[in-house]
Formats: structure tokens, sequence, C-alpha cells
């Protein structure tokens, strides 16, 4: 569902824009000034909420799956990067940025944070209020809020690195599948 947001003492009512080579399943909720850009995918039961703090920026053949929230605060901005993954259920609360090909795990978390250029953030990590150098692997279910925990993270691995690209590619094939098939019952 694309819906305008409501007007409000600090910003007009916005409205979504979906470029027509991106696909936006019918039970997704896109609010107020979403940009989706092409090749995106965004995946049933999504949510991009640009109410309070926009734009919210979803990049070129990005995905974001099932069950994903995006919001932001007054004031703030969220800009996904081309070829990244959002996994099921992963909560992305700006102002916040992440950057290209960037892989986020199911029911991650990233709140107030710059995320680099192809990180790997496993399953269950909660990210706050750091800023996350290009290349970084968070394992899951680890907390990052302090420039310490940051200094300590490792590098991506080949095959963080090729888990994040296959994960790319099949929701790229599915979201030419679902364009393509355009059968909801």
């Amino acid at each position: 569902m694309l819906q305008k947001s409501p007007a409000v003492s600090w910003k007009p009512a916005g409205y979504p824009r979906v470029s027509s080579l991106a696909f936006v399943h019918p039970t997704a909720v896109l609010i107020g000034e979403v940009v989706i850009h092409d090749g995106a995918i965004i995946f049933p039961l999504a949510i991009i909420r640009a109410d309070e703090g926009f734009p919210i920026i979803v990049g070129e053949n990005t995905n974001v799956q099932d069950g994903v929230i995006i919001h932001c605060l007054k004031g703030g901005r969220v800009e996904i990067g081309r070829r990244v993954s959002l996994a099921h259920g992963a909560l992305i609360h700006g102002p916040c940025v992440i950057g290209d090909e960037t892989f986020v795990g199911f029911r991650a978390m990233v709140i107030n944070s710059r995320i680099g250029r192809g990180c790997f953030i496993g399953h269950g990590a909660l990210i706050e209020g750091v800023e996350i150098p290009d290349g970084k692997y968070i394992p899951g279910l680890t907390r990052v809020s302090s420039r310490e925990q940051v200094t300590g993270l490792a590098d991506l691995t080949e095959r963080q690195k090729d888990f994040a690209g296959e994960v790319l590619a099949v929701n790229g094939e599915l979201k030419e599948a679902y364009k393509r098939n355009n059968n909801y019952w």
C-alpha cells in the first residue's frame, strides 16, 4: 500500500515514489517521502514509514524482506545503499545510512548509525549510535554501541561476501518473477 503522509508542523504531506523497475508487494506499506530506486524489491509486510523523519531512500537492486521496519526520527533521514539486503524482521531506525552491498541479518537492529560499504551484520545484532567502517563483520546477537566495540570488529570473510552475494542474486530473480506473475489471490 502506498500512502501519503499527513502534513505536520515540521513538514508538508509527502508521497512515495517507486521506480517502474522496482517491485513493491501489495502487503508492504510505504508512507510519505519514500523513494524506491530501480531494481529494488520490497517484500510482504515490510513497513517503510517516512511520516516523521524524511526522506527514506532505498537504493538500486536492494531487497527489503518480509517484516522489515524502516522509520526515522523527526529531522533525520534514512539512506539505504545499492545492492543491500535487509533480511526478515530487521529494524532500521534513523537517522541512518547503510552503505552499498551490506547485509543486515534477521531481526538485526540498526539505530542512529552509519554502516559502511560491504558490511555484514549478523542475525539479531544491535547496532546503536556508531559508525561502522567499510567491510566489517558484526556477529549475530552482538551489541555494538561504542567506539571501542567498533575498533574490535573483524573484517568480512569470503564466505560472508559469497553469502551476501547469493542473497542478492536470489532476491533479484524473485523480483523479476513477481513482476512477471503479478498474480495475487
